[in-house]
């Protein structure tokens, strides 16, 4: 059987795809071959261009995208049936028996694949997020007990204000508050939504310079007050693979108006906007799974703005309870005090090691099973 552990992402937001090329990454490093999957290479063209269609609406509306969680849909109907029965055909000359998934869409997939492939196959269903993210909870409406042969492995659990599980997004170590530059990070996660634009003003009223994430050309603005913005490359797409067929994080570049765009290729995540974020002191951003892995590896405090969905809203609730977080209303409400962005980070930097690396015990425990610890 083949060795290697397939890791199932979507490029429907960064959160369910970045974390799945850092556990890539660390298994590797870990000696365990990984592959990437991207779910939307199962889509057909057209199926793509709603999704970038989707994103330009949800950026322009938070309201549009808050609503959209609530509509029931099957993803299945937006599958290339052809493109999935090569991929399964593939598995299963290939072997392939071990799986993460990080998003519900992919289920509907494995579980035909389970039904084809004749072995065992052992899967993770790892959860990004505090509580179930759309994905999952369009999967729990059609199948209730979609989880029953998988292993459902969640990175936090809320009920006990617990981290269950970390994942390591490089060897850097965090810094600490004397070693920053004071700045924050103000961005809308990889798809740019949230309430995030409409704090600049106050921000830079209180006296701080921003690193802005933009998302189109028109969203860069002058270098006033300080400001510098960011943008990973607008015509780069998850599911592309690279010249040497691999999945890739965003290309990146800080950007300015009158520039022409070029991106270079972001090799290590530290050489995108985690590079920013881990310099400076706080990051100013919706509650999504991705903020929090970030927040969490670089030490960098979140000052929480309006969820996208109830799971955002768990997300936030956690992160405010672990003292790693802080609402933005009542950070405004205190002044914007520095003082307690000092305080979160303190917190963070004496977290740091606490919490088990997802891959490096997904590694040990596959090698307990196999009788080699």
């Amino acid at each position: 059987m083949n060795n290697t552990v397939t890791i199932l992402c979507s490029g429907f937001g960064l959160g369910f795809y970045v974390p799945g090329l850092l556990i890539e990454r660390r298994l590797i490093a870990l000696g365990i071959q990984a592959e990437i999957e991207v779910f939307e290479t199962l889509m057909p063209d057209s199926k793509k261009k709603q999704t970038d269609n989707s994103r330009k609406a949800y950026q322009q509306n938070f309201a549009v995208a808050l609503t959209s969680q609530k509509i029931p849909a099957d993803i299945r109907s937006s599958l290339d049936a052809a493109a999935v029965e090569r991929l399964l055909q593939q598995w299963k000359q290939e072997g392939r028996q071990r799986f993460i998934v990080l998003s519900g869409h992919w289920v509907h997939v494995m579980d035909r694949y389970r039904e084809l492939a004749g072995f065992p196959v052992d899967a993770d269903l790892l959860y990004i997020d505090a509580d179930l993210s759309p994905s999952w909870k369009n999967l729990r409406r059609l199948n209730p007990g979609y989880a029953e042969g998988y292993r459902e492995v969640s990175m936090y659990d809320p009920a006990k204000r617990e981290i269950r599980y970390s994942i390591d997004a490089g060897p850097l170590e965090a810094l600490p508050p004397s070693a920053r530059n004071g700045r924050l990070v103000v961005h809308g996660g990889g798809w740019g939504i949230g309430t995030f634009r409409e704090k600049f003003d106050a921000l830079e009223s209180a006296g701080y310079e921003l690193d802005i994430a933009a998302y189109s050309s028109q969203e860069i603005g002058a270098a006033i007050h300080g400001r510098r913005y960011y943008m990973n490359d607008p015509e780069w797409r998850t599911w592309k693979r690279d010249s040497s067929g691999q999945y890739t994080f965003p290309p990146f570049a800080e950007v300015t108006g009158n520039q022409a765009d070029r991106f270079p290729p972001c090799r290590n995540y530290q050489d995108g906007m985690y590079g920013v974020i881990r310099q400076t002191s706080a990051v100013i951003s919706k509650p999504g799974g991705g903020a929090l892995i970030d927040s969490l590896t670089s030490g960098t405090p979140l000052v929480l703005l309006d969820p996208f969905g109830p799971h955002e809203k768990i997300n936030s609730d956690l992160w405010v309870e672990l003292g790693y977080g802080i609402r933005y209303g009542e950070w405004a409400e205190s002044g914007f005090d520095r003082e307690k962005l000092r305080k979160l980070a303190d917190n963070l930097r004496s977290a740091r090691g606490q919490y088990p690396d997802y891959a490096a015990s997904y590694a040990e425990q596959r090698s307990a099973a196999e009788g080699r610890s």
